[in-house]
């Protein structure tokens, strides 16, 4: 379904909606605008990716988060796999 099928659909959903999810989708339209980061509006950037939490990130955003884990395996904060399974392992032994 393309942008314009998309809002097509959502706007006769809203025009037949009951009062109910019409306060619903105010209140995820307003949450939405009014998420921003670094004081910027995330609506008027792109966004390219979601992270773990759900929060959307501009290509900006997911760069950082990039160069961030990259340095974070620069400097050994990391785990290996067999150290995670191993800890994951005894979680259950406890």
């Amino acid at each position: 379904m393309g942008l314009l099928e998309l809002k097509h659909k959502i706007q006769m959903q809203i025009e037949n909606a009951d009062e109910r999810l019409l306060r619903i989708v105010s209140s995820v339209c307003d949450n939405y605008l009014e998420d921003t980061v670094d004081n910027k509006s995330i609506v008027s950037e792109s966004v390219v990716a979601y992270d773990t939490t759900g929060k959307p990130l501009t290509l900006e955003q997911y760069n950082k988060q990039i160069d961030k884990g990259i340095d974070d395996f620069n400097h050994g904060r990391f785990i290996s796999q067999e150290d995670l399974e191993n800890e994951i392992d005894s979680w259950y032994n406890e």
